[in-house]
């Protein structure tokens, strides 16, 4: 029952990631980026502090460490995130989020102290060629701006990773929803310099929103934020991370159909191949990375 508790959080959590990015890239024509990530992130803090007022007394040993979950968890992964989504596709966003997987693998396992064995070394390089192939895009045409587009999407994935490690040291001691709570809240405080810097340099912004743009923030503080963190979290704290991080390739279903459906974008052989090449590579290594003992 644990065990598939932790499947329903985890599974639901990613497919609704796999929307936002859709979702986002059409919010992002009407809503600046560092007030959209403050929008929704000060808001859900608040709404959860209705919750979670009773219990969020932390150690004073463990403040440093929820900081850094914040920063690594929302601050620099939404950030990069929706810098990233301004300026490429959103379909090619929705298939980068599937290297999370062999990613929290290597973190996992220099985490656990395990030597690097072949098996390791051979699933990375494979996985780095299908990183390469969706980032870089060697047989078709993006544009310089796509690449560096990609390229910030690649960093929020890798700041989500080391957040994945602090994360669920955290759960060890604190719930689910107290850290989510924390998340958004130091998340909002570190984003909110540059929410005022962005609004006093365009404040006309909120009057030219439409539904839509007021329809893409409610999604964002409502399921992407307080539905899909706190079941992440959940599910995190009853899986280790490597195994909740398999669920990431449900990103890519669910991304693509909206990106197909609301954007006009296309799947193309290259997105393909790169994810087939990162699955291929996750599964190599996962079978040996179970079976040790520090992971049981």
């Amino acid at each position: 029952m644990k065990l598939n508790s932790a499947f329903l959080f985890t599974a639901s959590a990613a497919i609704i990631w796999g929307a936002t990015a859709p979702i986002m890239k059409l919010t992002l024509t009407q809503v600046p980026v560092f007030s959209l990530v403050f929008i929704r992130i000060s808001i859900a803090a608040l709404i959860l502090l209705i919750f979670v007022h009773k219990k969020l007394e932390i150690k004073k040993k463990d403040i440093f460490m929820f900081i850094w979950a914040a920063l690594t968890g929302v601050s620099f992964n939404l950030t990069f995130f929706f810098l990233g989504l301004k300026l490429t596709e959103a379909i090619t966003a929705s298939f980068l989020v599937a290297s999370v997987p062999i990613l929290t693998i290597l973190a996992a396992h220099f985490y656990l102290r395990e030597k690097l064995s072949f098996s390791l070394i051979s699933s990375s390089i494979i996985a780095l060629v299908g990183i390469i192939i969706i980032i870089g895009k060697p047989l078709g045409s993006f544009t310089l701006t796509q690449t560096i587009g990609n390229m910030l999407l690649l960093i929020a994935t890798f700041s989500w990773v080391v957040h994945e490690i602090i994360a669920k040291k955290l759960l060890t001691s604190y719930s689910a929803d107290v850290l989510t709570f924390y998340l958004m809240a130091i998340g909002s405080i570190t984003l909110m310099p540059l929410f005022i810097w962005e609004y006093i340099s365009n404040p006309n912004w909120t009057s030219q929103i439409n539904l839509m743009g007021i329809a893409g923030i409610v999604y964002g503080i409502i399921f992407a934020s307080l539905i899909a963190y706190w079941f992440w979290q959940k599910g995190l704290s009853l899986m280790p991370a490597g195994q909740a991080a398999f669920f990431f390739y449900l990103d890519p279903v669910s991304g693509t159909i909206l990106s197909i459906i609301l954007l006009g974008e296309k799947l193309t052989p290259q997105l393909l191949i790169g994810g087939l090449l990162i699955a291929t590579a996750v599964l190599l290594v996962e079978q040996k990375r179970r079976a040790h003992p520090l992971h049981r």
